[in-house]
Order: C-alpha cells, then structure tokens, then sequence
C-alpha cells in the first residue's frame, strides 16, 4: 500500500509541504519563490527536504474537502480544523497527526494515544515574533520612544546639562511617557498568535480581555487568564485593542467608525492581523481628533501603502511593512521537521519534533 498524506485545510504554509511533495519543480517554483520575496530562499535546498516523499516517490497525496477523504491516511496534516476521536475511528491507517502550531487543543489527544496514533504540534516561532510585535508597538506609543530618541538627539538645543553627578529627568519634557503594567488589553481573535500575545501580556502584569466568534471553554479560558466579552464590551473597557482576526462574514469592515467611537477616549488600536477588516479613513479622523491616543499598524488596507496617505501625517502612528513574523526563510526549518515527522511515521518511529502525544 503507498504511504499517504491527507491534507485538511487551505493554509497557505500548509501549502508550501504540498507543493514540494507533489514534486513538479517548475510549476511549484515560481510561487515558493514569491512567498520568500524579497528574502532569497535556496530552492535546491528547499526541494531536498521532500526527498523520497514525493508523489514521484509512491507518495499519495489527498486535499480533503470533508473528513471522509482523509480516510486511509497514514498522516493527517493541518493548521487550522479540528481531528475528533471519529475521525481516527475512521481511519484505521493513520499513525500521526501533525499540527502546524503548538496548540493541540483542537486534537482529540485522548483519543489518538488510546488508538497509537502519534501527535506533533509543531511550535513556530514565527507566530510568537508576531506577539512580540504586539506589545512592541503599543511600548513604542506609550513611551513616546519615536520622540524619545529625537529629542535626544536635539539635547543642545533642549538647555544647559545637569550638573555633574546630578540627573535630569525627562529634560525634553515629554508628556504621557506611560507603559504596559496594570493596563487592559482586548484581543479580537484568540487564535494561536492572540493566544500567544496574552501570555505575553500577563507576563508583563496586564488584564486581558477577548473576543472570539465562537466562546472558549471556560476551562481554557481560566487556564489562560482571560475574560470573554462581546465585541463592543470589549471596545468600551480595554485601554489597548489588538486586532487578530483573519476572516470577517461578508467581507464588510471589522473595525469601522461605529465601532472605533466605542473605544476608551485616550486608547491604542494595534492592528498585526488584516488591514482589510480596518476603515483607515475612520480610523485617521479618530487619530487626528485625538479620540484615539495611537496606532501600531504592522498591516495594511493596500501594501505597500500609496504615498501622500493621510496616516504618513500623524506622529501618533507607528507603521511597519508587514513584517512582524520576521524572515520567512525561518518558514524553512519549520516545513524541515515537518517532512522529518512524517519521513518518521512512513518508517513507524514516533516524531522527531514536537510530541505530544
């Protein structure tokens, strides 16, 4: 029987160990070349990694549509989705389940050890460099580091020094230099980077409040340290909203004006998740009216932006180019233990990279 590979969503990094187990080079290439750009990835050694586990190689590889597919799979491939105990009673053939993503709480893990089936949840640091980013940005506002560092640099022009062995505190007198401890953050979206960013923010001693389409369970919830709230609640209380959603029904604006006149007069909108969900226009008129105190922004509405944006005119908005995961050549070591996992599960051996179960 040839070894087989189910794949169960549509993510895009999922998209790139499918790509190299189908094998055709030239069709793959020029796509794996854009997802690195403007990084150079070395494709030989991107195409090495699937050695021996392509189609050409016997592999079979099945996109799955509904769980029935998936059925006479010895590995089930996924990032986003839910593998049930029917699932694998299903499918009497599978030996491992591989999460893109620590997370396992979408896997009956249960139910996979009773039945010797392995789990790995790969952990991808890529998603933590975006939680990172987060905090980064509301830090950059609320301790006015951009002119922070300006105004050191303008000191002469600021007064005579201290004396020597005497400081002088904040000599440029900047206003509502502030910081992270005691605040409230909302996250819209507990996926695994909103997951991420509230483990970081507990540490750094905040409240945090979240707002998912579907409620956790309450176990979870108290495990993280979070409160639901609905979505407006969630506006009117939280001193810092970060927006992570990926998906919006109908495709309107998540964030519009409506919703940015619920915010805290004097709050912080951070957006790492998908420009599209954000009325920029709105959300420029509550930055210039000073409803809103900043915004970090590390996604846009149109990349790259478009020159003379009204946004480029505002000191209270912080702007990076998309770029909060860091280097997607890092995507490379993460697609390595992948393929090793599952070289590991054709070979009968347990995982290699990230077991739990």
């Amino acid at each position: 029987m040839p070894k087989s590979v189910a794949i169960l969503d549509e993510d895009h990094v999922v998209g790139l160990v499918h790509q190299l187990m189908k094998g055709d080079r030239s069709a793959a290439e020029p796509a794996l070349k854009a997802f690195f750009a403007p990084e150079v990835c070395d494709m030989d050694a991107l195409w090495s990694l699937a050695a021996g586990l392509t189609e050409a190689d016997g592999v079979r590889l099945v996109k799955c549509k509904r769980p029935e597919d998936a059925i006479g799979s010895d590995v089930l491939l996924f990032r986003r989705g839910q593998v049930t105990r029917e699932m694998m009673e299903s499918n009497p053939a599978l030996v491992l389940v591989q999460r893109w993503g620590e997370r396992s709480d979408m896997i009956d893990c249960a139910a996979a050890k009773s039945r010797g089936v392995w789990v790995s949840c790969l952990q991808r640091p890529m998603l933590h460099y975006v939680a990172e980013h987060v905090l980064l940005l509301a830090l950059t506002l609320l301790k006015k580091l951009v002119a922070s560092d300006r105004a050191v640099r303008d000191a002469p022009a600021a007064g005579a020094p201290a004396a020597e062995g005497q400081m002088r505190y904040n000599w440029p007198g900047i206003p509502g230099v502030n910081g992270l401890y005691g605040k409230t953050i909302g996250i819209i979206g507990m996926g695994e980077i909103g997951s991420l960013a509230c483990q970081k923010a507990r540490a750094l001693g905040m409240r945090v409040l979240y707002f998912n389409r579907t409620r956790l369970p309450e176990a979870y919830e108290a495990a993280c340290g979070v409160e639901y709230r609905t979505l407006d609640e969630l506006l009117e209380e939280s001193d810092i909203v970060s927006l992570h959603a990926t998906f919006h029904a109908g495709g309107e604006k998540l964030i519009d004006a409506e919703r940015l006149a619920r915010m805290k007069r004097g709050a912080i909108f951070i957006n790492t998740g998908r420009g599209q969900l954000v009325d920029e226009a709105a959300l420029f008129s509550a930055l210039r009216s000073g409803a809103l105190a900043g915004a970090g922004l590390d996604v846009h509405g149109r990349e790259p932006r478009h020159q003379g944006d009204p946004l480029f005119t505002l000191d209270n908005v912080i702007l990076t180019p998309h770029l909060a995961g860091g280097s997607r050549l890092g995507t490379v070591m993460e697609i390595r233990c992948i393929l090793e996992n599952v070289r590991a599960a054709f070979d009968h051996r347990p995982p290699v990279h990230c077991r739990v179960a």
